[in-house]
This record gives C-alpha cells, structure tokens and sequence, in this order.
C-alpha cells in the first residue's frame, strides 16, 4: 500500500497500451495552460461564471496547490504514438516515444483515512473521441483500489456531459445520486455522481 508519506518522494508511473501517467513537473504548466484555454475543454471543469482565461488560472493554480499538499494527486498524461498491440509492452516505452502532455487525470480530495478520493480527468481536444479517456480512468482504477487501497472512488460530470457519463459507465462506475443546482433560469445543469466501491472492482 502507497501512503501519502511514500507519495511524497514520488508519484510511480503507469502504463497502459498506449498512454504513461507520471507526475506532474513544473515545466508541464504552460502546455496544462494551453490545454485548459480552450473553451470547449473547460467547459465542464468548473460552474463558476467567470471567462475562460480567469477559470484556467484558477484551476491551475488550485492544481498546484493540491500537488504540492498532496490533498491531490495528479499525474500528467503522455500518449504513446507508436501501437504496441493489445498486450502492455512495458519494455517498449522509452522518452523518445511519448507525445508532448496531452492532460492530467487526478485522484482529488484524497481522505487517506476514510479511503475515499475522487476522480477527475481532462484531455487536449484533439485527443477525444479515440478512447483514450477510457484507457486512462481504467487505469485510475486500478492503482487507486490496488496500490491506494481506496474504499471508494466517485467522479462527477454534468448532465450534458455524455462522453464523460460514457467513459464513466465503461468503466462499470455506477451512478450513485444527483446533485441539483438552484438556478432560477435552468442554465446550470445537475451534477451526475458516479461510485465505485473496492468490492465492486474486485
């Protein structure tokens, strides 16, 4: 089991067939930058109505803080260009190989007492729709309920939000409750929260 204590020396890498999730440095906040600048990419992320530049300068700087709290734990997402075939060719990885950052995926609000976390993820645009986010929270998964011990995963996303509800329910997460937002004008869409427990994954 990874404690908090053990995490401080360093977040481990993980590898899928196609993608590495390791820890966030420093020299990849311009291109978390770029990537939370386009509108269509925030969208989701946060509620709060303010514009687009002013939301991504709050949720990098509230990802930092995490980071370096470790309240969070967030790992940058690389896409492995070259097709290793079904099975995870570890040995085949190497720095030459792997793609600018393409996101970051994050156990948030991790209680290391109660076991309980939640997940968040966010990909570069140009890397929807191909399956990636899947691979990614798949992966999640497994090293939150295998090295992390959690008791329970959740992640949220908004009503209008199907291809997260989508990767989400791929990944057999099931959906645990609603949480309404009190908007007269019905612009601001209801939260999804979706859960996972260590018994259902295993």
């Amino acid at each position: 089991m990874l404690t908090r204590e053990m995490l401080r020396l360093g977040l481990p890498e993980l590898y899928t067939r196609r993608v590495r999730l390791r820890q966030l440095k420093a020299e990849d906040y311009p291109a978390l930058e770029r990537i939370l600048s386009d509108p269509l990419v925030i969208q989701y992320v946060n509620r709060i109505r303010k514009p687009v530049y002013a939301r991504m300068k709050r949720l990098v700087a509230q990802i930092k803080i995490s980071a370096d709290s470790l309240d969070s734990v967030h790992f940058a997402v690389e896409w492995h260009r070259r097709e290793t075939g079904e099975s995870n060719l570890h040995d085949e990885f190497n720095e030459r190989t792997f793609s600018p950052l393409l996101g970051i995926v994050s156990f948030q609000q991790w209680n290391e007492r109660t076991g309980e976390a939640q997940l968040g993820y966010i990909l570069d645009r140009p890397f929807w729709g191909q399956g990636l986010a899947t691979e990614v929270v798949g992966e999640m998964l497994k090293f939150g309920f295998g090295s992390l011990k959690l008791k329970r995963i959740e992640s949220r996303c908004q009503e209008n939000n199907h291809a997260s509800m989508r990767v989400l329910m791929k990944n057999k997460m099931r959906l645990l409750r609603t949480i309404s937002a009190y908007d007269p004008s019905g612009e601001v869409p209801s939260v999804l929260v979706f859960s996972m427990t260590q018994g259902d994954y295993a």
